[in-house]
């Protein structure tokens, strides 16, 4: 009843787009397969928010600078897939395109950026990834240390459940740096390191959380702190050698350096020569797929980057375009100060080694690029 109140009082304060999109985003822990995810977005967000679109004949919609970009970029995928794509890519497009107006426009962004919101986000994904950890563990699913390939939510891959993590950790970083919450601070750093290292074994992760550690130094360099900056670099020195040891004494944390690039440099040879051939402004349209192999006749699933990904499938317009985009978005961030930007950088950093298309169904890129853009670029009921 407790929790069934506090919803309603979350629906009376914020509206029914921002208890939507709370729905939505827990549906990746919480919901089993991507059809499941993908309906709560059609009957909770998408239909609610194209009647309301339809009904005001768009009058809620608030223009900017971000929002022509992004008007630009759709534009764009439209010429892109009227050339190339198939009729179920002009479905997906609008998917996304309701997706960012609904989040920039129709979503009341103050709650998202309370700190409330932030440190739940963060214990949440820990709780689930390690909870599902131990559980695989005592039921020996997975024995102790071997990788855990597979949890139980539609956020199940390593790669982007560790990158979640990372963008999560930054997202809440300010709030613990700015209420000087040391020791939650320090219980969040060890154990998102523990599930990226030991539980998921990705790096993507980890380079994620060394992205945030750069980011703070060069903060702390603008702000002059030279006290915090060598308390920060001390401790990651420290860092540093306790990885030393455990790679050497761990070997499940030693493969992870053992499998060096995965072969993401001759991938990435391999699609730029073939984004060129194709032509360098339009890309080799939306259907490409290669026929190269890497790896002892490894198949290329998909670019690994999702900026190359933007460049191969819709031409370097579009990564133009998406550039401009990003740094509309991140100087609004830097501006106002918003938690989100940090969020959005260390997605778009980690998103070098393992990103793809952008348009699509609802999925990990959604929450890593999309959302935080939106957020970043929504005006309704601002705040500094």
């Amino acid at each position: 009843m407790k929790a069934l109140q506090r919803l309603k009082e979350l629906h009376e304060r914020f509206g029914y787009f921002t208890l939507a999109l709370l729905v939505f985003i827990a549906s990746f822990l919480l919901l089993p397969t991507s059809k499941m995810v993908n309906n709560v977005y059609y009957v909770l967000l998408a239909l609610p928010a194209l009647f309301v679109l339809l009904r005001t004949l768009g009058r809620v919609v608030e223009p900017s600078p971000i929002l022509h970009v992004c008007g630009l970029l759709g534009a764009w995928y439209l010429l892109i897939g009227a050339l190339s794509a198939e009729p179920q890519f002009f479905k997906h497009l609008l998917y996304v395109a309701l997706f960012v107006l609904l989040v920039s426009q129709l979503v009341d962004p103050r709650l998202f950026r309370t700190s409330t919101f932030s440190r739940s986000l963060f214990w949440g994904l820990l709780i689930y990834i390690l909870g599902s950890a131990i559980i695989y563990w005592t039921t020996g699913r997975y024995a102790l240390g071997q990788r855990v390939l597979w949890l139980p939510g539609r956020m199940t891959g390593p790669i982007y459940t560790s990158m979640w993590l990372a963008c999560c950790f930054a997202l809440a970083l300010p709030t613990w740096l700015t209420q000087r919450r040391w020791l939650e601070l320090s219980a969040a750093a060890l154990l998102a390191l523990f599930c990226m290292a030991y539980v998921l074994q990705s790096r993507s992760g980890l380079l994620g959380m060394v992205a945030i550690a750069a980011l703070l130094a060069g903060w702390l360099l603008l702000r002059r702190a030279r006290y915090l900056l060598l308390l920060l670099g001390v401790v990651v020195l420290s860092l540093a050698v306790l990885t030393l040891f455990i790679a050497r004494e761990i070997p499940e944390v030693a493969r992870l350096f053992i499998r060096a690039d995965a072969g993401r440099l001759q991938l990435w040879r391999i699609l730029v020569g073939e984004w060129v051939d194709c032509g360098l402004w339009l890309g080799c349209g939306m259907q490409h797929v290669s026929e190269a192999t890497i790896l002892r006749s490894r198949p290329i699933q998909h670019p690994h980057n999702i900026f190359l990904a933007l460049g191969l499938y819709s031409g370097l317009v579009s990564l133009l375009i998406f550039l401009a985009l990003v740094a509309l978005v991140l100087r609004r961030a830097w501006l106002r100060s918003d938690p989100w930007g940090l969020y959005l950088l260390v997605a778009l950093i980690v998103l070098n080694f393992d990103g793809s298309k952008l348009v699509g169904n609802p999925d990990e890129l959604w929450l890593l690029v999309l959302m935080p853009m939106a957020l970043i670029a929504n005006q309704r009921r601002d705040t500094t």
